[in-house]
């Protein structure tokens, strides 16, 4: 058996070649439950190009909304060559019925119990149009994605570690919690520290989207990578600003940079995203805190919360630029299906566009409350040009924090972000096609 497995690209631009941040990671996990006599070609077009002559039994995809078209326009061609399609991911989980049209099967949720069913059902020749489950899998023996299947070289962070699921908290505009459930699910640490060992170099990607959620289990984890001599970047929220201890650990045990999802510096804005952990944060206090020991933050911001204007968007760009984040990301508000934000802005009639491939949170898709949408486009547009212009980069840099090897990584994150506003063909934003192998990234 042939299997061909395609994780799309959202951004036509880099389809056929170029670099792109990280791989992606339902696709290998799902590799590793396979059966040892299929033979699998993985294809990540974010890298390289698919071959729409490949010959396959079977092909798999795992994708993000603004990757639907393109991945509608592939499993076409395959279907009408009489090869059947398989979709999961964040978007066919959130849109089944949808998805279902484009395919031969739709799987929704967290595939790890799932996957040995549909390849089983193939193989009898009695593949079912939808394979659904609420088991959230215990992580305990959870497999270990098949990295040699990936062009790892094309990848500025290629070996990314998952050591946990789920999120309590209920943000608007995030699909983690939807997917994967408002309780954290903990991998033991025994096999994390395992799977980091056998990793081709000591450079890691956790991929958690809130590694610090659990102080205690966060401090296990960080203490038992300190004999690592690791570096590794993760996400998290402000709440480690309150625990010295474990930001002492996170340095010890390698940690380079936190993606910390700031969204707003307006109370206003973070109460009505429901982004609990910022509400009522000194956020300027905590970022200062972190910064002392020696911790690089790579901030997210959300532009078009219902309480945003042009004015507290540039004051949020003034305030990245004050405090020195070594990057930052300027997301414009984009209500992704299967999101609460989603839901409500349809039931308002505020959507203005259907088009998947511009969800790709730089296009406005849906009517702002406290501005139009082509001051919501500027206010993107000046932030980008702002924060990633020439004079801004060399003020922030000038600040020496953790040594040679984050001032490298930070100069050349800085210059990545100023190409890719600019046009140039570089490295996207984390894939969010964790669904389908339950997988989780931050929408």
């Amino acid at each position: 058996m042939r299997l061909l497995m395609i994780s799309p690209s959202w951004l036509p631009t880099t389809w056929g070649g170029g670099r792109t941040l990280t791989p992606p990671m339902a696709l290998p996990v799902l590799a590793s439950l396979t059966p040892s006599d299929v033979q699998i070609h993985l294809v990540d077009e974010h890298v390289e190009e698919v071959d729409l002559r490949e010959e396959a039994d079977l092909v798999a995809m795992s994708f993000m909304t603004a990757a639907a078209p393109r991945a509608y326009e592939i499993a076409a061609h395959f279907r009408d060559r009489h090869i059947p399609v398989v979709m999961g991911g964040m978007h066919p989980t959130a849109l089944p019925e949808e998805a279902g049209r484009h395919c031969d099967a739709v799987v929704v949720g967290e595939a790890e119990p799932q996957w040995p069913g549909v390849l089983a059902d193939f193989a009898a020749g009695r593949l079912q149009q939808l394979y659904r489950t609420d088991v959230r899998p215990d992580l305990a023996g959870a497999p270990i994605p098949r990295r040699d299947l990936l062009q790892q070289r094309k990848y500025l962070v290629p070996n990314l570690v998952q050591t946990a699921r789920g999120c309590p908290y209920a943000c608007t505009f995030c699909s983690v919690s939807p997917v994967f459930g408002r309780r954290y699910r903990f991998r033991p640490l025994d096999e994390v520290v395992d799977e980091v060992r056998g990793l081709s170099s000591r450079s890691v990607g956790f991929s958690d989207d809130n590694i610090v959620a659990n102080p205690e289990r966060a401090k296990q984890l960080f203490e038992a990578l300190v004999p690592m001599k690791l570096q590794w970047v993760g996400q998290g929220d402000l709440s480690m600003a309150k625990d010295p201890e474990m930001l002492t650990l996170m340095r010890r045990s390698g940690c380079m940079a936190m993606f910390v999802g700031i969204e707003s510096i307006s109370q206003e804005s973070l109460i009505a995203s429901r982004k609990r952990p910022n509400v009522g944060v000194d956020i300027e206090g905590a970022i200062r805190v972190i910064h002392r020991h020696g911790i690089d933050l790579i901030g997210s911001f959300v532009f078009g919360l219902d309480p945003d204007t042009v004015e507290s968007c540039r004051a949020t760009v003034d305030f990245a630029v004050k405090m020195r984040l070594a990057a930052a990301q300027f997301a414009v508000l984009t209500p992704f299906p299967g999101t609460p934000i989603y839901d409500q802005l349809l039931a308002e009639d505020r959507i203005t566009c259907s088009d998947w491939s511009k969800y790709t949170m730089a296009n406005v898709v849906f009517r702002p409350r406290s501005m139009t949408a082509e001051q919501l486009g500027e206010a993107r547009a000046y932030a980008y040009g702002h924060f990633y212009s020439l004079p801004c980069i060399a003020r922030r840099m000038l600040v020496w924090r953790g040594g040679r090897p984050k001032y490298v990584m930070r100069t050349a994150a800085n210059l990545s972000y100023r190409r890719l506003h600019r046009g140039g063909r570089i490295w996207s934003h984390i894939p969010h096609d964790g669904a389908i192998a339950g997988v989780p990234s931050r929408a």
